[in-house]
């Protein structure tokens, strides 16, 4: 008789045993089913697709330091200054400066990735209902509009033509499907990379889908909401050093000079872009902008020479 024996499997005492003894396809599954509940548990990242990479994931978080802050500058022993800040890289230096985390005396030499990873900052979403009340009522909100057409095309311009991390994002996550969507005769290379949409492509994307589906191109009225909260200060990036000192002098902050970097040249190129497209596709892009253009005082007159009705 043939003695059969049983050889049983010495157990896994760690955990990266474990993990080594995972096969690449169980590895995967454990990373997307990661990412998923991520994506599940944090309404910030509700609006990436299910089958959203890592990369994608760090892209977007990166991408949500830019939204709303609320900040609170001690200087010794003085009363405190209380300020909400939304979305501007600038303004997050101004405040790592003025809150003693860095002592540049150029705050272009703080990284954008530094001035967005501070952690010393919170937004509003965060905090309890009655604190948040409280914040909008006693601190100084000020908000900084742009021409709704310069603002857009800056966005378009950043987040599809320029090669840095957040573009990629933008490339995979909108431009991939503005392209298979809006190019009939995209090859696959375009609709792989997304890293080639056209500024028609794009207008057209916004008039067919929304534009309100990403803060950086949602009308300033429905992202900051002028006529529901009682912001202190409005200023205009035209006129952004004058108006950032005022509100400066107006929370009696120490002397800082705000950086204004306009390197892009957005307002040079607006004609150029523009001119791609039709004046019915403008004018229906205006419609879609009309609060910002009416409510903020912008019109379209260096653009088309005349203004909209």
């Amino acid at each position: 008789m043939t003695d059969l024996t049983t050889t049983t499997k010495p157990e896994l005492t760690t955990l990266d045993e474990a993990i080594d003894n995972l096969s690449h396809e169980d590895l995967i599954e454990i990373t997307q089913s990661s990412i998923k509940r991520l994506i599940a548990s944090d309404s910030l990242l509700s609006d990436l697709p299910v089958d959203v990479t890592p990369e994608e994931v760090l892209s977007q978080i990166a991408v949500i330091q830019g939204q709303s802050i609320t900040v609170t500058i001690l200087r010794y022993s003085e009363t405190s200054l209380s300020v909400v800040v939304i979305a501007c890289t600038n303004w997050k230096r101004v405040m790592m400066v003025l809150t003693g985390q860095s002592n540049v005396t150029n705050l272009v030499d703080i990284p954008s990735n530094i001035a967005h990873a501070n952690s010393s900052t919170i937004r509003l979403s965060e905090l309890p209902e009655s604190e948040i009340n409280k914040i909008l009522s006693e601190y100084t909100l000020f908000l900084i509009v742009r021409h709704p057409f310069e603002r857009l095309l800056s966005a378009y311009r950043n987040k599809f033509e320029d090669n840095i991390t957040s573009s990629r994002y933008f490339q995979a996550r909108y431009g991939k499907h503005i392209i298979k969507k809006y190019r009939p005769t995209a090859t696959i290379a375009d609709q792989n990379s997304g890293d080639n949409v056209s500024f028609a492509e794009f207008v057209t994307y916004l008039l067919n889908e929304g534009v309100d589906t990403n803060e950086h191109w949602t009308p300033i009225y429905d992202l900051c909401l002028p006529c529901q909260l009682n912001y202190t200060f409005i200023g205009h990036y035209e006129t952004l050093s004058q108006d950032a000192q005022t509100i400066l002098d107006m929370v009696g902050a120490p002397p800082v000079v705000f950086p204004v970097t306009r390197a892009g040249h957005t307002k040079d190129k607006l004609k150029e872009y523009f001119q791609q497209l039709s004046i019915f596709t403008i004018e229906h892009l205006y419609k879609n902008y009309l609060s910002d253009f009416k409510l903020f005082g912008y019109g379209l007159e260096d653009l088309l020479g005349y203004d909209l009705a």
